[in-house]
């Protein structure tokens, strides 16, 4: 399945020690803070067609995924919760509440990526298993 994702690549050291071709290298800088589609590995590595004939493949940490539009992430009384992808903070994202006519009633506020993740773990997480000794 598709998803959008930006290239973010910050360090270009380890691939111009892993791609001996300069051309191949070229698609990378090129495609560094473009959005894309992309087809998302189970190892976590993200794949780009760039051009028909050429591809990139993307590490965890060389991409985020991207929300552009406002998305519906849930229900909080009356109000709706919508999210986004935080256009001036690839690795955050913007939260606001509607009413049911979908007027702003919170205005947007951008939380790191991490703290979601983080929240979410801690609420919706298994717990650990006691090891007994």
């Amino acid at each position: 399945m598709a998803k959008r994702v930006k290239v973010t690549i910050h360090d270009f050291a380890s691939l111009k020690e892993n791609l001996n071709n300069p051309e191949e290298l070229a698609l990378y800088e090129a495609a560094n803070g473009n959005i894309y589609d992309a087809t998302i590995e189970h190892d976590g590595y993200a794949v780009i067609d760039v051009t028909e004939d050429d591809y990139i493949e993307l590490a965890p940490g060389e991409y985020q995924l991207m929300i552009e539009e406002w998305t519906n992430a849930g229900q909080i009384g009356e109000l709706t919760l919508q999210t986004k992808s935080d256009p001036a903070d690839d690795t955050a994202l913007l939260y606001r509440s509607v009413d049911a006519s979908g007027q702003e009633v919170q205005p947007p506020q951008s939380l790191p990526k991490q703290v979601v993740e983080l929240v979410a773990k801690t609420w919706f997480g298994k717990a650990p298993k006691k090891v007994e000794e």
